[in-house]
């Protein structure tokens, strides 16, 4: 062998083991081969706790989104990292407190080169991207409007939907650069559709039929039940002679039958069985919302502020019917998804969610988190177990504690007689957040 071919051998062995250690084990695209399940993350906007007959709300029936707890799991202290939309979006896709990287307050509507997520971190898309998934997304996007943010940009394969934090539900004859319809990058002209929600449910069933015969992940990111509170007249007319909450029910009823058309057209194209559905809101209720019986709304680290709807199901995995009582938190979804997609290693930072899975099906023991952690501004929370320590708008100006399983509404202060426990639970709270950098946009009044 002369030197030229003992080169490229070694060139040729070389390449071979940088394939064996990239990020993704197993990155062929035959589901039948490589038993990957597909994965559908649906997430609703801005709804109330007590908005879904999920939680016992029964003038908010949403029979499709209630079967997804019914065919698998219920979180009852289900979490997302964020008060609000853009930097709980951040947390659930990165599996990272948004903090760590700046992204604590909305994004401010105008377009920037500088403001959105930021580019240092790795998105769940881009990973099941190297995976062999196609990799979809739809709906608001609300991580940045410059090309470097777009969906596109961080890992998505495919996009429909529109970069702002809300828009009309209807037609827009003259939408702006942040809230026009896109298909991909192109903007869509003109736009010619009945209403929002059932739009995206439309489109993801279009792209699941398209993608039946290959892995992916379809990431929905409905609207509803954000503003501006826009509604269908069929709907309105569905709720009969109450009207108390028209317009928020209204709107319910068309996102639970967006649900649904996403579940039926699984059903249809036999994918069912072989697809991990992920149903989560990304805060609690905004203002006019009912989030009883939990205290506080979107914006605050009361319950009110933090704790969601949250169900999974995986037939033939996880266990139909079963709620668990212990905490999770949005940024769980990111290693849980790459379990289940086969993924052995994370990307280079690292995650502050948990693998569910092992918990879910019997497999370990272990709790999924001892402490949990929220920050927006002066707005701040620690759980840890039972306990709960948070300041919030609303509340004495002090650090109120909380026992959450004998008091979920925080109506009795227990600080005064802990003491001990107070000052344990800021001292974590003070360490996790010592090293964050300071938000990248927004502000979050006095410094705590």
């Amino acid at each position: 062998m002369n030197r030229f071919q003992t080169l490229c051998v070694a060139l040729s062995v070389t390449l071979s083991l940088g394939v064996i250690n990239d990020l993704v084990i197993a990155a062929e695209s035959d589901p039948a081969r490589t038993g990957k399940p597909n994965i559908v993350l649906l997430f609703s906007d801005d709804a109330g706790y007590h908005e879904f007959s999920l939680h016992g709300a029964d003038r908010f029936p949403t029979p499709r989104i209630d079967s997804i707890a019914q065919n698998g799991v219920m979180f009852t202290n289900g979490y997302v990292s964020g008060t609000v939309c853009s930097p709980s979006r951040a947390g659930l896709l990165t599996g990272r407190y948004q903090n760590r990287f700046g992204h604590e307050f909305n994004i401010p509507p105008v377009y920037s080169e500088t403001n959105g997520l930021h580019l240092d971190e790795t998105l769940l898309p881009a990973v099941l991207k190297e995976a062999g998934y196609r990799t979809i997304a739809l709906g608001k996007w609300h991580l940045g409007y410059a090309p470097q943010f777009h969906p596109m940009s961080r890992g998505f394969t495919d996009y429909y939907g529109f970069l702002q934090g809300a828009r009309s539900y209807f037609p827009l004859k003259k939408p702006t650069r942040l809230n026009q319809l896109l298909r991909d990058r192109d903007p869509v002209r003109p736009e010619k559709f009945e209403y929002m929600t059932d739009e995206l449910a439309d489109a993801a069933a279009k792209y699941i039929a398209d993608s039946k015969d290959q892995p992916f992940f379809m990431y929905v990111a409905f609207n509803a039940i954000h503003t501006p509170n826009h509604v269908l007249q069929k709907d309105l007319d569905a709720l009969g002679d109450d009207q108390k909450d028209a317009k928020h029910r209204a709107m319910t009823i068309a996102l639970d039958r967006a649900v649904g058309v996403i579940l039926d057209e699984l059903d249809q194209q036999g994918l069912t069985d072989n697809t991990l559905v992920i149903f989560l809101n990304d805060n609690g209720g905004a203002q006019g919302h009912d989030n009883s019986p939990l205290r506080g709304r979107k914006g605050s680290t009361w319950e009110g502020g933090i704790r969601v709807p949250f169900a999974i199901q995986w037939p033939g995995v996880l266990p139909a019917g079963k709620k668990v009582d212990e905490p999770v938190i949005a940024l769980d979804v990111f290693p849980t998804v790459m379990h289940a997609a086969g993924i052995k290693q994370t990307p280079g930072k690292p995650l502050d969610g948990v693998d569910l899975l092992p918990f879910l099906t019997g497999n370990s023991p272990t709790l999924p988190h001892d402490t949990l952690y929220w920050k927006s501004g002066f707005n701040w929370a620690v759980r840890e177990g039972d306990l709960k320590l948070v300041m919030s708008n609303g509340g004495s100006g002090k650090p109120e504690l909380y026992d959450l399983v004998n008091d979920k509404e925080e109506q009795t202060n227990l600080a005064a007689q802990h003491p001990d426990k107070v000052s344990q639970l800021k001292a974590k709270y003070d360490a996790w957040k010592k090293d964050f950098p300071k938000p990248t946009w927004g502000g979050g009044g006095k410094k705590k």
